[in-house]
């Protein structure tokens, strides 16, 4: 039988991530169980820069003072091509990382863990999650079940209700999870060697980056005299030596290094990879797990820790009964786009330090030459490394919120720095000096951060926002600038401070997550704007005796009524929709990869509203529904077709899906036949998937991100026979419409995704169209899918029109689907 303690987190690995994710989830009063299948820690040094975003991580858990004990801080980074100097970034004291091997940012945090009560179950390794929900609803009481075998080769099955995958870049638990790590691999193997120097004439604080037409070559500084040496090996070097390393240093290096005491060799492959999503239902992923990328910039431990800190205070504010559960949605939107980040900057220089054509050494020593006249590097490079300028996109109904009003001078003022820009963190001294952040700060409640004006009068604006949040005190505080006085005019400095750093001059307040993100900054006017905000992010207090616990003293893991409530809302969802006509035949029409709701909107006018009723949805990630969490596949959007209908009181429909949409009106097929009166496939999905060649997959793939290739897979699906106007359009409104996490989310769900045995047969009246441009979705094709899966199906090939039909031929489209509907 499953087992259950006393845990509400199941932690897999015992990395930086995970240690961090113990240590952020532990301090907020989370219960966690952390296991890892390796015997002991790691004695190497591996990833070895700790950048100061994550140092301010480590400080709120009273860390920081190991790490500079221990590491070595670089202040100068030194770019040579050829020998020759060609730029210098000269790290700024507040922006400088710490060289810290990861064994030893593994002790600290360690020691940090077992400080709060915890500790690592080693030689645990998880075999599978059972009693996983694909839908990736978030059901009250609902437990995964974790098999995991111990080392006596004994075997546990436990029950949790959440878990965190953080178990590297060959993740149990995203496997488990069936999520996609698409992305590439480089093609040259690169050699590692930590040793000494003999006779070192080398500064400690300096890193040496050499550029050259034989390779590219790191020279890190480390703590105890150990430096890192960091190379592209030669072709057919797979297993390197110390000779290795000091021939290749000879070649490509200052010359007259000479290499003793190896500490490590080793040779590796670098990959640059993503994850679909970082989450399904209440499983989540974390640092390699979730992404992996060139070690050039030292970013990955700092990206791992960072996500770590970014799903704790969300996961605990759920646990506690604090926050809904829609929350933890924004973790994959939020931590995705730093990732894209990390992989699209390490790439770049990854490929561009190891060019070798004369013209591309000569345009990379330009711009490296360029940059350093300009300080390029040393203003703008340095604060994006160290963590200070990453902004968190608000949600759809956050911006929605804000409104015109709030995007005043404000905004302006904040736009180059990107410093208090709604998203951003708050400036770190300030932050501490206000007790917002630090080792004493409180880590759980949200602070809404309350100014004066210039005049250091608010005219009873911070009590105004008192009685605001009062219903939420148990998770928010109020911190009033303006009352604060230290001193005999200390009170005016501090406030003056604030405005500075704050560009904010007038009576305000900013709304302050735990992890020192800004949600919202507004004035008087906007008070309301504050209130909606705090009631989509908090649940209302309970009308009970339990009114009275402090946050301290709440069970852990123990949902309030009013959560459950929350939850079991969430758990089935309606998807937004717009209703057009008023007829008995209700029809329900599901939208492609490229848009959501909004490409039938041209279509609409030509049906026929009297007969018909037709339901047009957005699906999770898409127009209205875009910051709705999901597992992004064709089986989860059948299911919420469903709860669409149901919540419509249609107990019959008939159903139409385009492109995408194929795939799951069948599956709606599947789940509950007797409700489903026709079936119309437009360019469709067939149910066997629709596989991608290897040669084509990146360019589907990197449509997630980037516009100009989705402007060529639908200039090519409509037979290129379109305006180049309407082309771009199109293009743009597909970038609005989907973001990049759904977007491979559904792209690797309908090419994998096969239910053709369970259709084959199947006597439902059905239809399928193509339009006679579209090279994808064929007449063709659908003969070998579609007609022999629906033997009594009809084809239809629409004249003049490629895959977008209701754009196309809109009035032709309308009657060939009508005739049929209405026959």
């Amino acid at each position: 039988m499953p087992t259950e303690n006393d845990c509400d987190v199941l932690i897999v690995g015992a990395g930086p991530t995970g240690l961090a994710s113990a240590c952020e989830l532990l301090r907020r009063g989370v219960r966690v169980r952390l296991v890892d299948a390796a015997a002991g820690p790691s004695t190497h040094s591996k990833a070895m820069l700790v950048w100061p975003r994550t140092l301010d991580i480590l400080q709120d858990l009273g860390l920081d003072r190991p790490v500079g004990d221990i590491a070595v801080k670089l202040r100068q980074m030194t770019y040579y091509s050829e020998g020759r100097t060609v730029t210098r970034m000269r790290m700024a004291d507040e922006l400088a990382p710490y060289c810290l091997p990861q064994r030893h940012t593994e002790e600290i945090l360690y020691d940090g863990l077992k400080g709060l009560g915890g500790g690592i179950e080693r030689g645990v390794r998880l075999l599978g999650l059972h009693n996983l929900d694909f839908s990736g609803a978030i059901t009250p009481g609902h437990r995964v079940t974790a098999v995991l075998e111990h080392r006596d080769g004994s075997v546990e099955r436990f029950q949790v209700p959440w878990v965190i995958g953080a178990d590297g870049a060959g993740s149990v638990v995203r496997n488990q999870l069936g999520i996609a790590y698409e992305g590439a691999t480089y093609e040259n193997r690169f050699l590692i060697t930590d040793a000494r120097i003999a006779d070192n004439p080398l500064d400690p604080d300096e890193v040496h980056y050499y550029q050259s037409r034989n390779g590219v070559l790191a020279v890190v500084p480390q703590p105890d005299g150990l430096y890192r040496f960091f190379t592209n090996a030669p072709a057919g070097l797979d297993d390197g030596t110390l000779a290795d390393m000091q021939r290749l240093v000879d070649q490509r290096g200052p010359g007259g290094l000479r290499l003793i005491e190896p500490d490590w060799v080793t040779t590796f492959r670098v990959h640059r990879r993503r994850a679909a999503t970082f989450q399904l239902g209440p499983v989540f992923i974390a640092g390699d797990a979730a992404h992996a990328h060139s070690p050039m910039g030292g970013q990955g431990l700092n990206t791992g820790i960072q996500d770590a800190q970014n799903l704790a205070w969300k996961l605990a504010s759920v646990v506690r009964g604090e926050s809904r559960p829609e929350l933890l949605a924004s973790y994959t939107p939020e931590r995705a786009a730093v990732a894209d980040a990390v992989v699209r900057d390490t790439d770049l220089q990854t490929r561009a330090a190891m060019w070798t054509g004369t013209s591309q050494v000569a345009v990379r020593d330009t711009v490296m030459r360029l940059l350093d006249r300009t300080r390029t590097l040393d203003r703008f490079y340095a604060p994006v490394a160290a963590g200070r300028r990453w902004v968190y996109a608000p949600s759809s109904a956050t911006a929605a919120r804000r409104g015109p009003a709030l995007a005043d001078w404000c905004d302006v003022r904040s736009v180059l720095r990107r410093q208090a820009k709604q998203g951003a963190a708050l400036p770190r001294p300030m932050a501490i000096s206000l007790g917002l952040a630090g080792p004493g700060a409180d880590p759980v409640r949200y602070s809404v951060l309350v100014t004066p004006d210039a005049g250091g009068d608010d005219g009873g604006f911070a009590e105004a926002v008192r009685n605001l949040v009062r219903p939420w005190s148990r998770q928010t505080r109020v911190v009033d600038v303006g009352g604060r006085r230290v001193g005999t005019g200390g009170g005016s400095a501090l406030v003056r401070e604030v405005h500075r750093q704050l560009r904010c001059r007038r009576a305000g307040f900013h709304l302050i997550r735990p992890d020192g993100h800004i949600v919202l900054h507004g004035h008087r006017s906007e008070l309301d704007a504050l209130h909606g905000e705090l009631r989509r992010i908090l649940i209302d207090p309970p009308t009970t005796a339990h009114d009275s616990l402090n946050p301290g003293e709440q069970t852990p893991g123990t949902l309030t009524s009013a959560t459950e409530e929350i939850m079991s809302d969430t758990s089935r969802f309606i998807p937004p929709h717009q209703i057009v006509g008023e007829g008995p035949h209700k029809v329900i029409v599901l939208h492609s990869l490229f848009a959501g709701k909004s490409s039938f909107g041209a279509w609409a006018p030509y049906l026929d509203g009297k007969n018909f009723t037709y339901a047009f949805p957005d699906a999770r990630g898409f127009g209205d529904a875009r910051d709705v969490a999901g597992t992004y596949s064709t089986d989860e959007i059948a299911s919420d077709t469903l709860a669409l209908a149901d919540s419509l009181g249609w107990d019959e429909f008939s159903l139409i899906g385009h492109s995408l949409g194929g795939q799951p009106i069948q599956q709606v097929y599947l789940k509950s036949p007797e409700r489903v009166r026709k079936l119309i496939g437009l360019s469709p999905v067939p149910a066997s998937g629709m596989p991608i060649p290897d040669e084509d997959f990146p360019l589907f793939a990197d449509a997630a991100h980037e516009m100009g290739n989705r402007r060529i897979i639908i200039d090519l699906t409509t037979g290129n026979q379109l305006s180049p106007a309407w082309v771009d359009k199109w293009a743009e409104q597909s970038m609005r419409e989907v973001g990049a996490v759904a977007f491979r989310g559904y792209l690797d769900s309908f090419r994998t995704t096969d239910f053709a045995a369970r259709v084959q047969g199947a006597t439902v009246p059905a239809l399928v169209l193509v339009g006679e441009n579209d090279p994808a979705v064929t007449a063709d094709a659908m003969n070998e899918t579609w007609m022999k899966h629906y033997p009594g199906s009809e084809l239809i090939v629409l004249g003049n029109s490629g895959h977008y039909p209701m754009v196309e031929t809109p009035i032709a489209l309308a009657t060939a689907l009508e005739r049929f509907l209405s026959a």
